[in-house]
């Protein structure tokens, strides 16, 4: 049974928060340029674009029931679908059609393109919660604006009543037709209001009664009997009855039919007036939204950049992305690139140096990483050229003989080399002539130089060797190596990069370890992990990376430890020596 997943500490989600601002702090001109490009394409829109006018009108429409002389005619003013059928009524092409003839804008040079011009400028706005309609109409005329939304309202109301009598004016064209013919008035005679009438159905009955009556006199007396002559007077009266009160109800639903009686369930709570200022653009509006829209696409084109960086600028890159031991980071010195080991030291002396600090940092860690093993001669290398492999073979040296350590720097970069020019040493003769000519490892006293530093010596290149790949092949680096290892207590040696030659691995079977040289934000992790790789084929393992030429403006990590520095240590330091000055 597996464990439950440990929910994240709330130290972690600090963290993870901290993580974040300091990804924005680094990647502040990528906000920046996003919030830039927002805010000014804003404001271009803004100032640009031609002001549109919106005019509003509020309708009322309320529910009921179609009042009609007949089930068939009744309109279901009820159902849930009435009001959404009434919002689909107002925006459609008959009635927009109507509007359109009816104000001419054909005329217009806004609408002149016809009635599809019309449609996306007209919006139906329902008030939450009640029976309540905005009708809102767009223009870049307020007057124009205003007589839209107001004929729009107004035709609605009006064609409301003509889609209510639809029905019953079908039904009352019918009723008008041929109303004299004998085949009419049958057909009012069958008509429910007439046959459902109470009245006319008992004066039927009568006459039906008369009508046996009629029947049964007739057999027994002469049509000039006064019995029949009063009985026949009686049949005409309730006749006559019958149809008055058939015309009466046929009558009656005429005027029905006709709406001259029937309200209207839809009116005009508020004619539209006339706008005073434009609805759009909405200048500040618009640009806070630019604003906001600016940050928010500037953050994530932050973070989307940051994971698209391959570079290598923080210990948890070089853990997790080189799979290495992080040694330290060192900040970037002011120096030239003529600066001699003098300049070095005055850069490591001062007490409140974060370049010497850091450095010695590097140290300490060098000696965490001996721990079980010897780390006395150690190979500087880095992915490619540039990266400040000499400048960090110098230092070290530096940083070792302060502690008394016996040091020898060997110019191991015999195509390129330029140690020997901050150390102010001699070139005629070095490591190149050993490796040509040397018979044995005694020779190397004389081609070993002393530096200002008591305990520190370097073994220049010398002149520059055709074959510098032939020389480091020959038995002759493994003495180099044994008789350094006699004499002094620490051997750096400064070697090439590993791209695109492959120089410095020829030092892999000779010496303890490889110290990683990575320029900050300048190298790719996956050409940085293969130059990784091909050191530990060369049979040489890694001790550990060192991030070279941090800024204190590149935010994150380095930033705070920079300020912190600064402000604590740094300062005390500085006042500490003012104060013994003084």
């Amino acid at each position: 049974m597996t464990e439950p997943a440990t929910p994240p500490t709330e130290e972690a989600v600090d963290l993870d928060l901290v993580r974040l601002v300091h990804v924005l702090s680094r990647r502040r001109w990528v906000v920046a340029a996003c919030l830039l490009i927002s805010v000014v394409s804003a404001a271009l829109y803004a100032f640009t674009a031609r002001p549109v006018y919106t005019a509003e009108a509020l309708l009322l429409i309320e529910k009921e029931t179609g009042q009609a002389y007949d089930d068939a005619t009744k309109v279901d003013q009820v159902a849930d679908d009435y009001y959404q059928t009434q919002y689909r009524l107002l925006r459609s092409r008959t009635l927009l059609r109507k509007v359109y003839a009816a104000l001419g804008l054909e005329k217009t040079e806004e609408f002149a393109s016809g009635i599809d011009s019309l449609a996306p400028r007209i919006a139906i706005a329902p008030v939450l919660r009640s029976r309540l309609v905005h009708v809102r109409a767009d223009s870049f005329s307020p007057e124009l604006a205003m007589k839209i939304a107001n004929r729009l309202s107004e035709t609605y109301v009006t064609d409301n009543i003509e889609n209510k009598l639809f029905i019953s004016k079908e039904i009352l064209r019918t009723l008008r037709t041929d109303e004299g013919s004998k085949l009419s008035r049958e057909s009012f005679h069958a008509l429910p209001a007439v046959v459902n009438n109470q009245l006319i159905q008992n004066l039927k009955a009568n006459h039906a009664n008369l009508e046996a009556r009629w029947s049964e006199l007739s057999a027994r007396y002469t049509p000039e009997h006064p019995v029949r002559a009063r009985l026949k007077a009686e049949l005409d009266a309730v006749r006559s009855r019958v149809e008055q009160e058939t015309d009466r109800v046929v009558q009656g639903m005429k005027t029905e039919l006709s709406g001259t009686l029937l309200g209207n369930n839809i009116r005009i709570v508020d004619p539209a007036e006339l706008p005073e200022r434009p609805s759009k653009p909405r200048k500040k509006r618009l640009l806070l939204l630019a604003a906001l829209g600016g940050l928010l696409l500037g953050a994530l084109a932050a973070f989307a950049v940051e994971a698209l960086d391959q570079s290598i600028r923080s210990q948890e890159d070089v853990e997790q992305k080189l799979g290495l031991p992080f040694l330290g980071a060192v900040t970037k010195a002011e120096l030239q690139e003529a600066a001699t080991v003098s300049d070095y030291r005055a850069l490591l002396t001062p007490a409140d140096s974060l370049t010497g600090e850091s450095l010695r940092n590097v140290r300490t860690m060098l000696g965490f990483a001996a721990v079980g093993g010897e780390l006395k001669a150690l190979l500087v290398t880095s992915t490619g050229q540039g990266e400040g492999k000499t400048f960090m073979a110098t230092n070290l040296a530096l940083v070792f003989a302060q502690l008394g350590e016996r040091v020898l720097v060997i110019e191991g970069d015999l195509r390129r080399p330029s140690l020997h020019k901050r150390f102010r040493c001699s070139k005629e003769r070095g490591l190149g002539h050993f490796l040509a000519h040397g018979q044995d490892v005694s020779e190397l006293e004389g081609l070993v130089q002393p530096t200002d530093l008591p305990n520190l010596h370097v073994l220049p290149c010398g002149p520059i060797p055709p074959n510098p790949a032939e020389l480091l092949s020959t038995p002759r680096v493994k003495g180099l190596v044994s008789w350094a290892r006699g004499r002094y207590d620490r051997i750096l040696v400064d070697g090439t990069p590993v791209f695109p030659i492959s120089d410095a691995l020829l030092w892999g079977g000779h010496l303890d370890a490889a110290v990683f040289v990575v320029k900050f934000g300048s190298v790719h992790a996956g050409l940085a992990l293969r130059a990784h790789r091909k050191i530990q084929e060369s049979g040489l393992k890694v001790a550990g990376a060192i991030i070279n030429q941090v800024t204190w403006s590149a935010g994150g990590y380095y930033g705070d430890y920079y300020y912190a520095y600064r402000q604590g240590y740094g300062s005390s330091k500085s006042s500490a020596r003012q104060g013994a000055a003084a």
